[in-house]
């Protein structure tokens, strides 16, 4: 009898049985009038008790008595209780393989129930004579299977054999991954596999190593080996033959790739081959001219050599501490003392608040930022962004002050910070920032041949984290409340007004004007509670005793994550500050969050310890670049800079992302080099989708037919967001008169206009929502507790 007509037998006789004895013991039983393979299947949901399981013993072979025993009560420890209740638990048994036991699995107890197992398995009368029919048939699907493998296993020594078999997996093996990997390790122990094939054109010779592939599916015979080998010799031969006509048609000596880089281009597809040769190429030519370049031209030579200071030993004093220890403050007494000094700092607002304070220390001093110049007539301080530094690097000075210098190490504006340590024409170079950036001073500092002073600060007034979280409710007047979003900000501002409190903002998108004015009105005391992203982590002195967390993490540009230790204690340190309070607290509104602040607060640093220190390229190297290589993209230019000007171990030049894809929108065919770079060199202020971005390029394309720009019409009559998009136009427009003053004639009606929208911001920011008990219609007497004061006590929480 065929194996199909006997399976179709069991299937029948088994359905049988289990009809008579359901209708014998059930006489309300209604058996199916049509069956499928599977007939146990629609009896699993039958009202009848254990009629399922029972139906499943009949499908599996067991006997009356058996299947109903095993049905009723299935024992969860043995195979047949396992196969009745479906379980997922996997059964093996051993099995004797050429003279050594394996352990063979046939899958989860629930596929026994599937008709390749159960209707192969005999018919049986117990537990225990079921689970050896499940071995029986298990062995016998080994043994068949691996029939395949008993000429070869009898040609080998017995020590050989079992070489062979203690390499194959050694725990509970399923036939299906047993088969292949042993035929995968008879290939590789009956045959050599790997060989080598020798190629050669003219006077080059390469010796290309092989290796056939083991899992073939099948067993390899020698001519089957000697097959495989002629054939990856024939493919490699061909692909060597595209590899010469390809260099033939580019007119390219291959031996200038060299042997190791030939050898990874033969491991690619032909086609893949020619255009990976062909970029090869590209970049073998652009080296070799490089190195001429190079070799000619001493500007291209090692960063830091390029600069007037390599002629000084300089000393570099870095007052490193935490915020509020006087850093600031000892730097401007170091300017006010001598008669030539610079002060850089990372924001307009910095210079702008050091700038006042010099003058009144009776020193007169000059204001220069990116938008605006404040020039005293005779005055030798000078106060600017760190950007600016480029056109002052040339003139000496007594003291330069480099302020918050742990940002040499920001990926998109770290380069401004290593040029001005770098390239400052000072016998005194003095700079502030945290204890963590020591060791990239030290080594930046050794490269420079100059002598390092660290001076340690220590904090005016102490600062404590908390006991307990608080609340909004319970913000004390003077409090700072910091959050990361301007959404949450303004969301923040809003409840607390709601509950009567007045309130001050500082968020990323206002203007430097703006935040000062925020913050005079809080030191004022005409607002009590100060909410704010952590824009208030530089540049703002605000006299808060308490700092209030309102989260422990932030989105960084791609996903929210933790705040650092250094954001943590750069923030936080904001809390107390001297000559107002006599201490600090730190708190948040959350006791978990106030937990992790408190550790961070009191984690020590990670050391920024930098070796390679990011720069960029100056417009006379661009230019130069550009010119020599006949290339008109300043994207193009910049990038292949970065990949073949040599700065040593110590410089790398770098071109941030951000600013890659602003100079896509702008390099445009037939527009003057120096004027793209002019407009990349332009901060935008609001992103690339925003309405700065495209007045820009409409500006640019106006002004490469020479016809000059003229300030566009901004809206006052709109709401916060639009006032701060129309203030980005603005302050975009400013930066680009400051470098195009005949093409962008309109400065001083852009700073009117600057002045405009910064009032107009302020008067938003100043309109307070009604407390609650005075919305309308209430009276005013009247108090009500509504939703919004319960969604603040949430808030708050």
């Amino acid at each position: 009898m065929s194996d199909h007509r006997l399976r179709k037998q069991r299937r029948l006789e088994r359905l049988q049985r289990f009809l008579d004895w359901a209708g014998r013991t059930h006489p309300d039983f209604v058996a199916r009038q049509q069956h499928q393979e599977l007939w146990f299947k629609p009896y699993s949901g039958y009202p009848l008790p254990h009629l399922g399981r029972i139906a499943k013993a009949f499908w599996l072979g067991l006997d009356e008595a058996a299947a109903v025993a095993a049905g009723s009560a299935p024992d969860p420890d043995r195979l047949l209780g396992q196969a009745l209740l479906s379980a997922s638990k996997t059964f093996g048994y051993p099995v004797d393989v050429f003279g050594s036991e394996k352990l063979f699995t046939g899958g989860a107890a629930s596929e026994l129930l599937e008709p390749h197992w159960a209707l192969n398995l005999a018919d049986s009368d117990s537990a225990e004579t079921f689970a050896a029919a499940v071995g029986q048939r298990l062995g016998d699907a080994v043994r068949e299977r691996l029939s395949i493998l008993a000429a070869p296993f009898a040609e080998m020594a017995e020590e050989d054999r079992q070489r062979v078999l203690e390499r194959v997996p050694q725990a509970l093996i399923r036939l299906d991954d047993f088969l292949p990997r042993a035929v995968e390790v008879l290939n590789e122990t009956r045959h050599e596999l790997r060989f080598n094939v020798v190629l050669t054109h003219e006077d080059i010779r390469l010796e290309i190593p092989r290796r056939l592939a083991a899992n073939q599916g099948r067993l390899l015979g020698d001519a089957d080996v000697a097959a495989l080998k002629a054939e990856a010799e024939r493919e490699l031969r061909e692909r060597f033959a595209v590899l010469v006509g390809e260099a033939d048609a580019l007119d390219f000596d291959l031996h200038q790739l060299g042997t190791p880089r030939l050898q990874e281009l033969m491991r690619l597809e032909s086609d893949k081959l020619r255009r990976a040769l062909r970029h090869a190429v590209a970049q073998q030519r652009e080296k070799m001219a490089f190195a001429v370049l190079l070799e000619n031209n001493p500007r291209f030579g090692q960063y830091h050599q390029n600069y007037p200071a390599r002629r000084l030993t300089r000393t570099w004093t870095a007052l490193l501490g935490p915020t509020n220890s006087g850093k600031t403050h000892r730097s401007i007494e170091a300017m006010a003392a001598v008669t030539h000094a610079i002060y850089l700092s990372p924001l307009r607002l910095m210079a702008l608040e050091n700038q006042e304070r010099l003058e009144s220390l009776g020193v007169p001093c000059s204001l220069v930022t990116g938008e605006e110049e404040i020039i005293r007539p005779g005055a030798t301080h000078f106060c600017c962004t760190v950007e600016e530094f480029a056109r002052f690097r040339r003139q000496q000075w007594e003291v330069v002050v480099v302020d918050e210098v742990q940002m040499l190490a920001d990926p998109q504006r770290g380069w401004a910070w290593v040029d001005a340590l770098v390239s400052a024409h000072t016998k005194r170079l003095l700079m502030t920032g945290p204890a963590l950036i020591e060791p990239s001073l030290r080594t930046l500092c050794e490269l420079c041949e100059d002598r390092l002073e660290i001076k340690p600060t220590k904090r005016l007034s102490p600062v404590t984290v908390a006991r307990h979280a608080t609340t909004l409710e319970r913000l004390e007047p003077g409090s700072l409340l910091v959050a990361f979003s301007r959404r949450v900000v303004l969301e923040l501002k809003g409840l607390l007004e709601m509950a009567g409190r007045r309130v001050s903002v500082v968020y990323g998108a206002l203007s430097p004007e703006v935040r000062r004015e925020q913050a005079r009105r809080f030191r004022d005391g005409e607002t009590e509670i100060m909410v704010a992203t952590d824009a208030v982590g530089m540049g703002l002195n605000l006299p808060a005793h308490t700092l209030c967390f309102y989260t422990d993490e932030k989105f960084d540009g791609v996903q929210n994550r933790p705040l650092r230790v250094q954001e943590v204690k750069q923030i936080g340190g904001r809390a107390g500050r001297f000559g107002h309070h006599a201490e600090g607290e730190i708190t948040a509104l959350e006791p978990h969050v106030l937990r992790n602040i408190k550790r961070l607060f009191h984690s020590p640093d990670d050391p920024v310890d930098l070796h390679q220190f990011q720069v960029r390229p100056s417009l006379e190297h661009l230019r130069a670049l550009s010119d020599f290589m006949e290339e008109p993209s300043l994207l193009r230019t910049w990038l292949t800079f970065n990949r073949n000007i040599n700065y040593g171990d110590a410089f790398v030049s770098v071109l941030p992302e951000e600013l890659a894809e602003w100079i896509k929108l702008i390099d445009l065919p037939g527009i003057d080099f120096q004027l793209r770079w002019i407009f990349a060199c332009t901060p935008i202020r609001g992103g690339l989708e925003g309405p700065a971005s495209g007045q820009a390029q409409r500006w640019l394309r106006l002004v490469t037919r020479g016809e000059p720009v003229d300030l566009p019409r901004i809206p006052l009559g709109t709401d916060l967001a639009g006032l701060e998009s129309a203030l980005h136009v603005v302050e975009t427009y400013l930066h680009l008169a400051r470098s195009l003053p005949e093409l962008f004639p309109a400065l001083e009606r852009g700073q009117e206009h600057r002045d405009l929208l910064n009032d107009a911001i302020t008067r938003e920011l100043s309109r307070r929502r009604r407390p609650r008990g005075q919305e309308k219609g209430q009276g005013k007497g009247g108090r009500r507790q509504g939703r919004g004061e319960r969604r603040s006590g949430r808030f708050g929480r």
